[in-house]
């Protein structure tokens, strides 16, 4: 026993635990990830497309308010609801995100 050079089976088992210990940690915070980042860059379309459908009433004023609309972005059906307050044009979209929770975002805007 005073000349052995390798690992002994104690070594490798503390080894191998070690490595077991880091992938059980690091997989699931990996798809955490991964499912996160898609719930925003849902949030993202979504927001510039409440964007989009917020500068006709901004500009025109032909566009009456309140008004209430669904339509499809990206995959997903998202319900538009624009209405005033006060001096302000207020555009909110509502949908459901990819772990099936409702999502609210809202934009405020001053119309011409």
């Amino acid at each position: 026993m005073k000349n052995s050079k390798g690992f002994s089976l104690i070594e490798s088992l503390a080894a191998v635990s070690l490595l077991m210990m880091i992938i059980a940690t690091i997989i699931p915070a990996s798809s955490l990830l991964l499912n996160e980042r898609e719930v925003l860059q849902q949030k993202r379309h979504m927001i510039h497309q409440l964007h989009l459908e917020l500068q006709p009433f901004l500009r025109e004023s032909t566009k009456a308010v309140p008004n209430d609309f669904s339509k499809i972005v990206n995959g997903s059906e998202a319900t538009f609801r624009f209405v005033a307050e006060d001096n302000l044009l207020k555009g909110c979209v509502i949908w459901d995100n990819d772990r099936n929770r409702t999502d609210q975002f809202c934009l405020y805007g001053y119309p011409d």
